[in-house]
């Protein structure tokens, strides 16, 4: 990975006042209550609390897999809530890398396809300031590229049968990657594996926040992995405590 100098105390991503509720008839389940949060450029934040505080629920709001009932997102002073469904799935695809818990590789296709995928279906975002988009074999070699660099490149070819937890969530992370995202927010990222080997992936998350200057957002409950995070802010009652 490539060595830069970090961006300090630039805001990359404000969260107003933001709320959610669910609703069941005329049952209304309020799950963000007025959150408040400021994330720079090139942080790695964590976000902890309680089982059901709404860590989730906030993570998926800020990645626009999901729509706050009030508030406002902001990402460099753009208001995205504005946005259209349309505009909204361009701005992901481009913008945003996910981490899940459960990976959610697809299983028909090897980690290679799997990094790749999402670049293939959108292809967006060139990469090149002339403006030119990437070709399908330069594509590939990114992909190659960034598996690489999480210690994957002699598993290129093996489907997520084939790979252990660590590995797929590995997979996850070049994925993520992919489109040079301007943040990634990963949910619990560790939840699902052993701790050695959480502590290999959370180390690839650290070194790629240190090396390319990523912005991470990770929602986690273990305090060992947030300790060693630029910030950590806390989930409680339906709002951010610091």
């Amino acid at each position: 990975m490539e060595n830069l100098i970090k961006v300090e105390n630039e805001s990359l991503i404000r969260v107003v006042n933001l709320e959610k509720s669910f609703f069941d008839g005329d049952s209304e389940l309020k799950v963000l209550r007025g959150v408040d949060l400021e994330v720079d450029k090139s942080e790695i934040l964590a976000i902890m609390g309680a089982s059901g505080a709404g860590k989730s629920t906030l993570l998926h709001l800020i990645g626009t897999l999901d729509r706050p009932t009030s508030g406002t997102i902001y990402y460099e002073d753009e208001d995205i809530t504005t946005y259209s469904e349309r505009e909204l799935t361009q701005f992901r695809n481009t913008s945003v890398g996910f981490v899940f818990q459960f990976h959610q590789l697809l299983p028909e296709f090897n980690a290679l396809e799997n990094v790749v995928m999402g670049k293939l279906i959108s292809n967006r975002k060139s990469g090149y300031t002339d403006g030119r988009q990437l070709t399908r074999n330069e594509m590939y070699d990114r992909a190659e590229t960034l598996l690489g660099s999480v210690g994957l490149s002699e598993r290129l070819t093996h489907f997520p049968s084939q790979l252990s937890g660590g590995e797929r969530q590995r997979v996850a992370i070049a994925r993520a990657l992919m489109n040079e995202p301007k943040v990634i927010l990963a949910d619990e990222p560790t939840g699902n594996i052993d701790d050695i080997t959480s502590e290999v992936v959370f180390d690839i998350l650290l070194r790629v926040n240190e090396e390319l200057n990523q912005t991470i957002i990770i929602v986690t409950h273990d305090s060992r992995l947030s300790d060693q995070t630029n910030r950590t802010v806390n989930l409680v009652e339906g709002k951010i405590s610091y």
